[in-house]
C-alpha cells in the first residue's frame, strides 16, 4: 500500500496483518475515491473515521487538506496509524474515541467524512443521525461511507446519494444533506416588519424557506399579487438564495405537497391569533399532511400590522412606514405613487 498523488506520493502505508476486522481501503478504491472527491480534498477538513492503517486520511493530507481527524478505537489500528503517520507534516490528530464520541467532540464544519467499519456492522444510519444533529457537514460537504458491495444499506433520513462506485468487493457511496425547506405563508398585503420576523426565525430552522405569497378569493386586496411580491422580494433582498419569493392560487396544503414542502411556519401576536392559526394548522395537516410551526411575535413585532398598513392607506394618509421594513419602503413608496397616478 502506497500513497497515490501529492505530497507524500509514494510513501509506504504498513497494512495491518492476520486481522480481517482491520480491512484497508484497497488502492484502486481509494484512487477511485479521491478522484470522485477532485476539487474537495485542497484546503478541506477530512474526517477519518475506523481510520485503521490511516492510509484515507494521510492520502487527503497529501493531496492537501488543511485537517484531518482519525478515529479508531482498535489497539493494532492506533499502533499503525502511529507508525504511518511518521514524518507527516500538517495539521491532524489522533483520537482513540469510539466513533460515536468522536463525532460528537468534533468541532465545526467538515467537508468530507469517511466512514470505513467492519463490514458486518451497519453503522451509517447511527453516524447520519449525529452528523445532522451537530451539523457537521459543510455546504457541499460529502458522507462517504465504504460497505461491503452485496449489502444494501438504507439511504440515512436527511440525506440524498450523490454518487456511488462499486470497487471489487467494495461499494462506496457518497452522500450530500437535502436542504430543508418550509414554506412561510400569507396574503402579505403588504409584507411587513413582522412577516419578515417570521421569515427570520424560518431561517434559524431550515436551509430555505419559501415566502407564499397566498390569494385568498374572500379577501379583496389593496396591493395586486405581483406589487406584493415585489415588497416581498424587497424586504428580504439581503437573505439572499436562501428566501423565494412565490405566488399560491389554489390550497397552501396543495401547494406545499406538490413541492414536497412538509412545514409551515406561521405567526401569531396575540391569543386569536393563536386560535384561528391552531384551526389552520389542523386544517392543513388534514389536508396534505403538513406541519405548522407557530412563532410568537416578540418585542415590536407585536404591535406590527399590515391591516394597519392598509387601512392608513385607504384613510388617503402616509402608510405606516414603522411596520414597514426599511428596504422596501422606496419600492412602497413608488406602487403608492402609481397608484395615484393611475387613479387621477
Amino acid at each position: 500500500m502506497r500513497i497515490i498523488t501529492g505530497k507524500y506520493r509514494g510513501k509506504r502505508i504498513i497494512p495491518p496483518e492476520g486481522n480481517d476486522e482491520i480491512r484497508p481501503t484497497s488502492d484502486m478504491a481509494r484512487e477511485g475515491i479521491f478522484n470522485v472527491l477532485q476539487g474537495y480534498t485542497d484546503g478541506c477538513r477530512f474526517i477519518d473515521l475506523f481510520a485503521g492503517s490511516g492510509a484515507m486520511g494521510i492520502e487527503a493530507i497529501s493531496r492537501g487538506a488543511q485537517e484531518v481527524l482519525f478515529c479508531d478505537t482498535g489497539r493494532q489500528s492506533l499502533q499503525l496509524l502511529k507508525k504511518n503517520l511518521a514524518g507527516v507534516e500538517g495539521r491532524f490528530a489522533v483520537t482513540s474515541r469510539d466513533f460515536r464520541d468522536a463525532l460528537k467532540g468534533a468541532k465545526g464544519k467538515w467537508d468530507c467524512i469517511f466512514c470505513d467499519p467492519p463490514y458486518k456492522c451497519d453503522y451509517i444510519g447511527e453516524i447520519a443521525a449525529i452528523v445532522a444533529e451537530r451539523d457537521l457537514l459543510a455546504d457541499d460537504g460529502l458522507l462517504i461511507y465504504e460497505h461491503e458491495n452485496n449489502a444494501k444499506p438504507d439511504v440515512p433520513a436527511g440525506f440524498s446519494v450523490y454518487k456511488s462506485k462499486r470497487y471489487g468487493r467494495a461499494c462506496v457511496e457518497f452522500y450530500k444533506r437535502e436542504k430543508s425547506v418550509c414554506a412561510v405563508t400569507g396574503s402579505f398585503d403588504p409584507f411587513t416588519k413582522g412577516h419578515r420576523f417570521v421569515v427570520e426565525k424560518a431561517l434559524g430552522m431550515f436551509d430555505e424557506a419559501v415566502v407564499v405569497v397566498a390569494v385568498n378569493p374572500d379577501k379583496k386586496r389593496l396591493f395586486t399579487l405581483d406589487e406584493s411580491v415585489e415588497i416581498a422580494r424587497a424586504s428580504l433582498a439581503d437573505l439572499g438564495e436562501r428566501v423565494f419569493v412565490d405566488v399560491c392560487y389554489g390550497m397552501v396544503a396543495d401547494y406545499c405537497e406538490s413541492r414536497g414542502i412538509k412545514t409551515i411556519v406561521r405567526g401569531y401576536r396575540n391569543a386569536r391569533d393563536f386560535s384561528y392559526e391552531k384551526e389552520m394548522s389542523e386544517y392543513n395537516f388534514g389536508r396534505g399532511g403538513v406541519v405548522t410551526l407557530l412563532v410568537e411575535a416578540v418585542g415590536e413585532t407585536r404591535d406590527v400590522s399590515a391591516t394597519r398598513v392598509r387601512e392608513t392607506l385607504r384613510d388617503g394618509d402616509r402608510p405606516l412606514y414603522g411596520d414597514i421594513c426599511e428596504s422596501a419602503r422606496d419600492t412602497v413608496e413608488k406602487i403608492i405613487k402609481n397608484k395615484t397616478d393611475e387613479e387621477n
